[in-house]
């Protein structure tokens, strides 16, 4: 009993303290979007988010499907796991090499060309060894990492004197990412500096499955602050990118509270598995109003912004299906059905876009929170229904 509590303490911090490092970079840009707005102007940090959203968008093809397809082929060859990750970084800088190119023609970038390219690689360099931290479970060395990192961005905005201009709020972001690549590649020189590097084309065409998705579910997501880059002033942008952050966070959270039982979820019987399910429907029921309320405090009573009842509303109805649909996500995938997930993300992407295109121009940030929320519950509809139409059934019992 003694050692099966131990085991169970030793898993619940391994967890703790990946998820406290992912959320960290998250925490961090609501203090940084507070500092912002309060000491220089609300209208400096929605330039910034416009500039993030796509900085984001375009950095992700070069991630290739890094994270996913790296884990599966770690756990086919483990004794060839550095090998692996160098020769697909090496074969994906190369796709890099060519978006480096096209950031020169984006008009948007046209002041900031050089920083966005060096943000733009730093994102690419830090997010590669994503998959190692994660696989070799390093999360005391990120959680420090990312502590360190955040911390230094906030404290030299606090201690900033003068307005802040957007190119020099890119020049401490960009600072701040140095950072943490400096500490990825120090912490992993000593294994690294010995493997031979080989390109691997192969590796991007197996990749591309996982790519897909990836791409699919970012447009999905986010297509309400892409309009919101177009439509919105850069102040109702910020104030928008603020309540979504807050938002994000919750689904963050659920996604750490779901995850450790993933394995359990999939060996249970059908019966039990529906009545999970229910359950943690109104788990999303009761943790969205509580969430709602907190969100409504922070927003007001902090940020000093307004939203109609109407915005909250529709928070609420996104937020109390995150936890079903985390389930749901999972078993597709456990099923290898992700050619159907991205299918059902696709369509759904092209439904919003659609709405978006005709609402939010017109209604603004309750346009942008409608297509999010439409979006989200046509997506776990979809995902009840085709699960009965394909998937098979569990015959375990419990």
């Amino acid at each position: 009993m003694q050692l099966q509590y131990s085991k169970l303490l030793t898993r619940a911090k391994t967890v703790s303290l990946y998820g406290f490092g992912q959320s960290i970079p998250m925490i961090a840009q609501l203090i940084i979007s507070l500092l912002i707005i309060k000491k220089h102007s609300t209208a400096l940090w929605g330039e910034y988010v416009t500039l993030l959203l796509w900085v984001n968008l375009i950095v992700i093809f070069s991630y290739f499907g890094n994270k996913n397809y790296l884990l599966k082929q770690f756990s086919e060859q483990p004794g060839k796991i550095y090998t692996t990750w160098l020769s697909n970084f090496s074969t994906r800088f190369l796709v890099f090499f060519l978006i480096g190119i096209f950031v020169f023609f984006i008009p948007l970038f046209e002041p900031y060309r050089l920083l966005i390219l060096s943000w733009i690689f730093l994102l690419f360099y830090n997010q590669s060894f994503e998959v190692l931290i994660l696989y070799q479970k390093d999360f005391k060395f990120n959680f420090i990492t990312e502590l360190i990192r955040n911390s230094s961005v906030v404290g030299v905005l606090l201690f900033f004197d003068g307005m802040l201009q957007l190119d020099q709020f890119l020049y401490i972001i960009i600072g701040g990412l140095l950072i943490k690549a400096i500490f990825y590649s120090v912490f992993y020189f000593k294994t690294l500096q010995s493997t031979k590097i080989t390109l691997d084309s192969q590796s991007l065409i197996a990749s591309i499955p996982f790519l897909i998705p990836m791409v699919l579910g970012t447009l999905r997501t986010k297509i309400d602050s892409y309009y919101g880059t177009i439509y919105f002033t850069k102040e109702d942008l910020s104030q928008y990118q603020i309540f979504i952050s807050l938002i994000a966070i919750l689904q963050l959270g659920a996604a750490y509270m779901i995850n450790p039982f993933i394995k359990i979820f999939y060996r249970i019987s059908k019966k039990t598995r529906n009545a999970i399910e229910k359950q943690f429907l109104f788990l999303g029921i009761i943790i969205g109003a509580i969430a709602t309320t907190v969100i409504y405090v922070i927003i007001t009573y902090i940020y000093e912004f307004t939203f109609s009842p109407t915005s909250y509303l529709l928070a609420y109805l996104f937020i109390i299906t995150l936890f079903v649909h985390l389930l749901l996500i999972n078993e597709f995938y456990k099923n290898d059905k992700q050619t159907l997930v991205a299918i059902i993300i696709g369509v759904t992407a092209l439904v919003q876009i659609i709405l978006g295109y005709f609402t939010i121009d017109t209604y603004q940030s309750i346009g942008a929170l409608s297509i999010k929320m439409i979006g989200q519950w046509i997506v776990v509809l979809a995902l009840l229904y085709f699960r009965k139409e394909f998937l098979k059934p569990s015959n375990s019992s419990v």
